[in-house]
């Protein structure tokens, strides 16, 4: 069913306007070069067969013919049988007449417009009978002696309107097939395309209310197809992000619940007095690891709420990273002897300076370093490095842990993101790795990442170097 406002009616009333303007214009143009070529062709002819009529009575009053000799050789050379000629003496009295026998003479109007012409010196070829729809007039000056009485050539001829008038009916059949076969055509085409369109729009519907298993057929390769793919791209990865949401919120509620539920139960436990007294210090340090664990999350969902706010910004300053680096890994320093991890700075010897958000990096290589402790086994070893590569600084992190399979590799940049080997064993709400991307691409840089299972995993970025100042070093403090 065609939808009068929808893109099978435009489509049609688009091609019948440029069928319409388009025949109207060629219409008008081969009538006006059919007829302007029969005229010219019609001019050229007359203008001869006069031409030759006149030398003709010029010959037969030169040798002295009679007048049947004239007028048969008058009738042969006026050439069809649908032309009349006259010739006329100074006055415009007929001398002589050759044509069919049931041809009309000439009317006094005609008559006297072409002798009007004549004696004006004008052209008269080809001239509409002023008496006659059906009927045109050719005049010439026989231009002979003085003693000839003829003066005047005049051809009356009939028109037969039949080349125009079949021109005219094929011209419209060949328009009325065209409007038939365009219509059939296009309703044709635009209806595939319509159909294309709704079923798009259908599916759009749908996955806007969370039917993220819908995909459409992509064939044609035309724009369409290139949509319809776009919009089954755009679905899988919707489906990506439902199922992570889900699994987020899942893990989140966990992570939440375990360390609440432990502080709750060491709590009861020393109010109680279950716990001895001189054991109170153990277990509060516990209550502590467990809060700062759950200010991590709570830390990490807070700055995802910025970043979708577009509420980060960045302050760079000239800094000496390297310094930065050191301070960092001494805050760690309880983590990696917890899990009995060695850790080491690697790279060139002298420090190195950038231009950077201190803060927001000092951000990124945290998130890193955890990263790196959660997946290494304990006894491992991890190594931060810093080399100057020309004016550009390159920052690594690097563990000898799990690591990432390669189908896994390209998805951990994204939010809520977890691979299966890390959420069995590790706690964690999948979102460190998509803050760093998002602070680093604030600094018009970004993270890379190599892994292989069972062999640790390597991140790093790359910043602007700077000269470090000359005078007194100013520090920036973490």
């Amino acid at each position: 069913m065609i939808r009068w406002n929808g893109i099978t009616a435009k489509l049609l009333l688009a091609f019948f306007a440029v069928l319409v303007i388009s025949f109207a214009s060629t219409s008008l143009f081969s009538s006006w070069f059919v007829r302007t070529e029969l005229n010219d062709r019609n001019i050229r002819f007359e203008k001869d067969q006069l031409n030759v009529a006149a030398a003709l009575v010029r010959s037969s009053y030169r040798e002295s013919w009679d007048p049947g000799m004239l007028r048969s050789a008058l009738w042969m050379a006026t050439g069809p049988m649908n032309r009349t000629l006259f010739l006329l003496d100074g006055e415009g009295r007929r001398i002589l007449k050759t044509g069919p026998q049931d041809s009309l003479d000439l009317s006094q109007e005609d008559l006297n417009a072409a002798m009007k012409a004549l004696g004006e010196g004008t052209a008269y070829l080809d001239v509409p009978s002023l008496t006659s729809a059906h009927a045109t007039l050719s005049a010439t000056p026989i231009n002979g002696t003085e003693d000839m009485a003829a003066k005047y050539l005049v051809i009356r001829t009939k028109v037969e309107p039949r080349p125009m008038f079949f021109f005219n009916k094929t011209f419209r059949s060949v328009m009325a097939t065209a409007f038939v076969l365009g219509f059939v055509i296009v309703a044709f085409i635009s209806g595939r395309l319509s159909l294309r369109i709704r079923r798009m729009s259908d599916a759009a519907r749908r996955i806007a209310k969370g039917r993220f298993d819908i995909r459409l057929q992509s064939k044609p390769k035309d724009e369409l197809g290139e949509l319809a793919e776009s919009l089954n791209h755009m679905s899988e990865e919707l489906a990506g992000l439902d199922r992570m949401r889900r699994e987020f919120l899942a893990n989140v509620s966990h992570d939440l619940r375990s360390p609440l539920t432990s502080i709750g139960g060491y709590v009861e436990a020393m109010i109680d007095g279950t716990i001895p007294q001189e054991r109170n210090g153990t277990y509060l340090g516990l209550i502590r690891e467990q809060t700062r664990r759950m200010n991590r999350l709570v830390d990490d969902l807070l700055e995802v709420a910025r970043m979708e706010a577009g509420q980060v910004e960045i302050h760079p300053a000239d800094y000496n990273i390297t310094e930065w680096v050191r301070r960092l890994l001494a805050a760690f320093d309880p983590d990696f002897t917890r899990r009995q991890l060695t850790f080491s700075l690697l790279g060139d010897q002298d420090d190195v300076w950038v231009r950077a958000d201190p803060h927001r990096i000092d951000q990124v290589l945290s998130n890193l370093l955890l990263n790196a402790i959660q997946f290494s086994p304990n006894g491992k070893s991890v190594e931060v490095s810093i080399e100057r590569r020309g004016d550009r600084a390159v920052i690594g992190v690097h563990d000898h842990g799990v690591g990432i399979s390669e189908t896994n590799l390209e998805k951990i940049w994204q939010r809520f993101y977890k691979s299966d080997k890390a959420r069995s064993v590790h706690s964690g709400s999948g979102l460190g790795l998509s803050i760093v991307q998002h602070i680093l691409e604030k600094h018009g840089t970004h993270a890379s990442a190599a892994s292989r299972l069972g062999e640790g995993s390597s991140f790093w970025f790359e910043l602007p170097t700077v000269e470090p100042p000359s005078g007194p070093r100013s520090h920036t403090h973490r």
